[in-house]
């Protein structure tokens, strides 16, 4: 079963690759808004510095919404996501795979380069730190949540809109928790309530978002 696992990531890795326009312009995106932000507010100004940790995730959580719908897209310019359900593997496993594929590629890049954007909105070394780190344990919950909901508007033309709809009131608890580490530490209290939240959080989804997906994949495709 890890065998299958670690060659599905391999293997969609080697894919993307070859396209790395898919992984370069969450980057660009992320940049050039934040940076629009910057302009717009004055880089300088305390407005811009408090409302920091917002504008960030909010961001980070557009990119998320306008990425997962092209998780199944190459699945479904083959045609092989049919392949996919018939696999005499657990359809769950593979999901969870391609999950941890699109953290990688998507996610895992923005947060690395989370004391740059830090930096670029006059952030303290603290306040970035908090970032970093709610980011990094809060977007598993949003990939694996996002994952559920592209299987579930597969089948649908303009996905996106469905998507978007769908997602976002699932996003905004992770959204507000996320927020509420940075201003915390801002004010120098303890974050262990807010990080502990975000912990849960992404383990229930860990656990019941493979399966989810999994079902709803079948049901599209059934229909």
């Amino acid at each position: 079963m890890l065998k299958v696992f670690f060659s599905c990531i391999k293997n969609d890795l080697k894919t993307l690759q070859r396209k790395r326009a898919d992984w370069i312009h969450p980057i660009i995106f992320f940049l050039v808004f934040i940076s629009l932000f910057g302009i717009g507010l004055g880089f300088e100004n305390q407005q811009l510095i408090a409302a920091s940790p917002a504008i960030i995730w909010i961001t980070f959580l557009l990119i998320s919404l306008t990425t997962i719908d092209n998780l199944f897209k190459r699945e479904q310019e083959e045609g092989t996501l049919t392949q996919l359900v018939l696999s005499p593997y657990p359809l769950w496993w593979l999901l969870l795979a391609k999950a941890v594929v699109f953290w990688l590629v998507a996610c895992l890049p923005l947060i690395l380069l989370m004391p740059l954007f830090g930096f670029i909105m006059q952030l303290e070394g603290s306040a970035i730190g908090g970032l970093w780190l709610s980011l990094l344990v809060g977007s598993p919950a949003l990939t694996l949540l996002g994952m559920v909901g592209a299987t579930l508007t597969t089948a649908m033309p303009r996905s996106g809109i469905f998507l978007a709809l769908l997602l976002l009131p699932l996003y905004v608890p992770i959204l507000i928790l996320g927020e509420s580490v940075v201003v915390q530490l801002l004010a120098t209290e303890s974050i262990s309530f807010q990080l502990a939240l975000l912990s849960a959080l992404s383990v229930f989804a860990l656990i019941g978002a493979p399966h989810a997906a999994a079902g709803a994949l079948k049901a599209a495709l059934d229909e």
